[in-house]
């Protein structure tokens, strides 16, 4: 099942990234009603939710972000079709798509898409590789020892957080997706959210992390790949 169900995942998006690349149009661009997750959806949003049920939901129950929930069964796929769908329509390069199928309460087989430039990433019993959807020669991913800059998604939001970055002179960007930035998580200097976190957003993601360092209390998350970073930002963050 898990190996039918990846190729099937990664045969919708090579369907969306290729109808993507041509560029907007009015279906794209039109915005609906508020969605399952309680953003407004757009055209994309629901294009791309379209090929995700076509092609996954002979597998389980999905639980879109968009629709919520679609079908039955036991088996859940956890489905955000555009993360990012803001920055698809601002033209703003960092936009893709998010699922994760879970059994029996665990994630077995999660994948995340930049469609923007065509990386996919897959994390399954094969553990966590990466590719382009072009030609889909993956290999594994490493952790990149010379990050400089972290991720801070949201920080617009921040109440406390990035004031004690800021006085630290910690840099960071806010890139507006967030399976996204969890998938990259090997590759910045650190992951952070100060939000409400929803399944949507971080179930496939999160399965990507899990051999990094994590720290998640209320509505902060930390992730970094590198043991001494991880406690040299968790102290500025938890400064009292």
């Amino acid at each position: 099942m898990q190996v039918a169900f990846t190729e099937r995942l990664i045969e919708a998006n090579r369907l969306i990234y290729y109808r993507l690349k041509r560029g907007l149009d009015t279906r794209l661009c039109r915005t609906h009603d508020i969605g399952e997750g309680g953003d407004v959806s757009k055209g994309v949003d629901l294009f791309a939710e379209e090929i995700f049920i076509q092609e996954l939901s002979s597998f389980g129950m999905i639980q879109s972000e968009e629709a919520g929930k679609v079908g039955s069964g036991d088996t859940i796929i956890w489905l955000d079709p555009i993360d990012g769908s803001d920055n698809f329509l601002s033209q703003i390069p960092y936009y893709g798509s998010s699922v994760a199928l879970e059994i029996d309460g665990e994630v077995e087989v999660a994948g995340v898409v930049n469609f923007a430039n065509g990386d996919i990433f897959i994390k399954d019993a094969q553990g966590l590789r990466c590719a382009k959807l072009d030609d889909l020669h993956f290999e594994a991913v490493q952790k990149n020892p010379y990050a400089s800059v972290g991720i801070f998604e949201r920080a617009y939001r921040s109440k406390i957080y990035a004031e004690r970055l800021r006085r630290k002179e910690i840099k960071y960007r806010m890139l507006g997706a967030m399976a996204l930035s969890l998938a990259y998580a090997h590759y910045v200097d650190f992951v952070i959210f100060e939000d409400r976190l929803r399944p949507y957003d971080v179930k496939a993601g999160m399965k990507m992390c899990e051999n990094l360092y994590k720290y998640q209390y209320n509505d902060l998350t930390l992730i970094c790949h590198d043991a001494a970073k991880f406690e040299y930002y968790k102290t500025i963050l938890l400064e009292d």
